[in-house]
Order: structure tokens, then sequence, then C-alpha cells
């Protein structure tokens, strides 16, 4: 049989006579052909989401820019926002200064556009490119696992346009960046896990999801351990920790320069002084509470159309992408090479970040699904493209019936954000 490059693979095997029997079997999918297409899916996988964001986003300049005044801050020698206009005030103070508490690679990724074009820069904008790059990105991502074309086209749609990817897309503020970059960096981390696994480029995709979201961190010991694997050497350790190590110390004169203190990053002060948690940012308490935030929530029905509302709170992650619920199909991949270590180690990464965000006392608010899901998504995908990889007596229709469906959703709720929230 052929492979989509081309070419075949031969096991020969001795005959009862001492003759060589020759049998044709299939490997998986490698070569410059399927690079090939690969590369032309993740262009087209691309552009079809920047279509779809751009024409999602309504064009109003977005004005919840922390980060954006943050590179313009940097760019003038500053740490703190001096005179922050009055929609912005989610600030973490000392000395009567303003400090944007937020991870801050946002604003280290914004500095060549604040640099040409200041505070005039539309972050939405700049989001929906962000967008487009990562779905791109993830396609190359699950070619690189060897799962059939077809699987890792239908769960980079899901991707692009199935998850509450597409809505911090093209909505595009401060936040929404945030998340968006976490999963570029988790993404390229992928990419290099499955190709040369450089153990120094993989620390430093690390460094930039953490500093981007923090709770990606949790993370992280995927790729330390995909490295290890790889490379199973002390020196491995120590090349995948120097960027990690550089950050945190970069991190903490940060925090140094703006509170007196290698560890306040002012986050967890503002929000005892902005929103006041019952029982502190993190308690089992709150878990209860998530749960029903993460898996059951969904529209409110309405007797007045269009007869299902959404509030602030946003929807579940299993109402927002219903695809998610394939995770519960069982086995791996009988296609993709060390399908069952990759699934399992994704999922634990999954895993242990959502456990974070269990406990945590907020739900990320003013969205239309659970944004922090972001943190983990690219994980999530690459556990659905191993699961789902088509094998013998499988139903191969569950998959693009439900990436549809998930879309559906996705779709319904862009429309239903631009047109009907209050």
């Amino acid at each position: 049989m052929a492979n989509e490059d081309g070419s075949e693979d031969v096991t020969v095997a001795a005959g009862p006579a001492g003759s060589e029997d020759v049998t044709v079997v299939a490997r998986p999918e490698v070569g410059s052909g399927a690079e090939d297409h690969a590369r032309r899916d993740a262009l087209l996988l691309g552009l079809l989401a920047l279509a779809a964001y751009w024409l999602s986003n309504d064009g109003q300049f977005m004005f919840f820019n922390y980060h954006l005044h943050l590179a313009v801050s940097f760019l003038n020698g500053r740490l703190y926002i001096e005179n922050p206009p009055s929609w912005l005030t989610e600030f973490a103070f000392a000395d009567g200064k303003a400090y944007v508490y937020f991870d801050p690679f946002p604003a280290v990724f914004l500095l060549p556009l604040a640099a040409i074009r200041g505070l005039t820069v539309n972050l939405a904008k700049v989001s929906i490119v962000v967008g487009a790059c990562n779905v791109g990105l993830m396609r190359l991502a699950l070619g690189g696992l060897r799962v059939q074309r077809g699987t890792a086209n239908w769960c980079t749609l899901l991707f692009g346009l199935g998850t509450v990817h597409m809505f911090a897309s093209w909505y595009g503020n401060t936040w929404m960046l945030a998340h968006l970059l976490a999963v570029m960096a988790l993404t390229l981390a992928w990419i290099e896990a499955l190709g040369a696994a450089n153990p120094v480029l993989l620390g430093l995709f690390c460094a930039i999801a953490a500093t981007s979201r923090s709770p990606a961190a949790l993370g992280t010991p995927v790729f330390f351990l995909l490295a290890l694997h790889r490379r199973p050497r002390f020196a491995t350790a120590v090349q995948f920790g120097l960027p990690l190590l550089a950050t945190g110390l970069l991190l903490g004169l940060y925090n140094v320069a703006r509170f007196g203190d290698w560890l306040n990053n002012g986050y967890l002060l503002a929000n005892q002084a902005l929103l006041n948690p019952e029982h502190g940012s993190f308690s089992w308490r709150y878990i209860p509470r998530n749960i029903q935030q993460y898996f059951l929530r969904v529209p409110e029905p309405s007797s007045s159309w269009p007869y299902l509302m959404l509030t602030d709170h946003g929807l579940s992650l299993i109402a927002t992408t219903p695809a998610v619920l394939l995770l519960f199909r069982r086995g791996w991949s009988d296609r993709a090479p060390n399908a069952k270590l990759y699934g399992r180690l994704a999922l634990l990464g999954c895993a242990m970040t959502f456990a974070l965000y269990l406990c945590y006392f907020w739900d990320g608010w003013r969205q239309f699904g659970s944004r922090y899901t972001l943190d983990f998504t690219p994980l999530l995908i690459v556990a659905l493209a191993l699961r789902n990889d088509p094998r013998p007596g499988r139903w191969r229709w569950l998959l693009p019936a439900l990436v549809l469906l998930s879309v559906l959703v996705n779709v319904w709720g862009t429309w239903f954000w631009r047109f009907h929230r209050m």
C-alpha cells in the first residue's frame, strides 16, 4: 500500500522453504508528502480562522488594554501606569502608583507595536491575528503526532472554531490576548517536543506560557518529561531549566522593583482589595460551584427571542465544546508513535491546570465560554486527536459530528454576544 508521500513499507519474512514472503504493511504518516499536507492544511485552516475571527469582530476599539499601557510604560522607562484612564481599574497600588499585576509577557510581546503605534494599537485586531496563527500551529502540532490527516484537520477545526479559543480571538481584550499567547507557547512546545525536542527551546516556550498566564505553568512539566524521554540525561534537565531560571530571576527583580518583595507580584493583594473573595483566592470550598461552572452551566431559557440566554458567567466546557466528551472513548491511536505516552501526559497536564481552577474563587466573568480552560486547551486537543484517530470497529462519524456541533455552538455564541448581549 502506498503511503501519503507515495512510498511503501515492505516487511520481508522467511517462508516455509526458506523463500521470502513479501508483505506490505502500513506505517504512520511520515515523509515530505505528509509534511507538505500538514503545511498546506495549516495555511488553509489558519486563513479560514482569520476570516471567521475578522468577520465576527464588531470593529470597535478594545479599551480594556492593560498590557498595551504597560508596554508603553516600559518604552518610557516606567514600571507603573501613569494617569491610567478611568475605565481601567484593576491595579495593584504601591506608593500611590498603579501597577499592572497581570503576567507581563503580553506587554513584552506588544513592545514593537507599541513603539510604532503607541496606545492606538487595537488589541482585538492583534488577538485575531494571534488566534489565526494558533490554528495553523495546532495543525502542525497534530501533524507531528502522525495521526491521520482527517483526524488532524477535524481536531484543528474544533480548536479554531469549536472551543472558547474562537471567542477569545475575535473579542480580544487584554485577558484574552494573554490566554492566546499562552496557547501559542504551549502549541509551539508541542511542535518542538514532537520534532527535535531541544530542551532549551522547550524551556523557553514553557517560560513564555507561564509569563502569559501563570496557571499554564502547571502544564509545562509535560514538556520536561517529553524532553527527558527523548534525551534521558542530566544535561537535558539543566538545559530545560535555564530559560525558566532566567525568567524566574527577571520576574523576581520585577517584583522587587515594584513591591519590594521577590515573591509579591501584586495579584493576590489586588484580588483581596478589589473583589474580597470569601475564602481567599484559593480554597476547596469553591469546588462545588466550579463543578457547576465548568461541567454543568448551560444557556438559560427565556420566554422571548432568542429563547436561550447567556449570562456573563458564560457556558461550561462541555456546553461550549461537546466534542470533549470524546475523551471518554477507550484506547489511543494505533497509528501515532508513542500515542499512549503523549495522550496520558496531555491529560495529566490538563488535570494539573484544571485542579487549580477548581479551587479558584473566580470563573473568568464576561465571557462566552469558560475562558480559563484555554490554559490547557492545546493539551486537550492533543489528547482528543490521539483518542479519536480511526481504528477498526470504531464509529468514525462521531468525531466529525461532535466537531460540527461544537462549531455550531460557538457560532451561535458569537451571534448572541454580538447582537443580544446586554
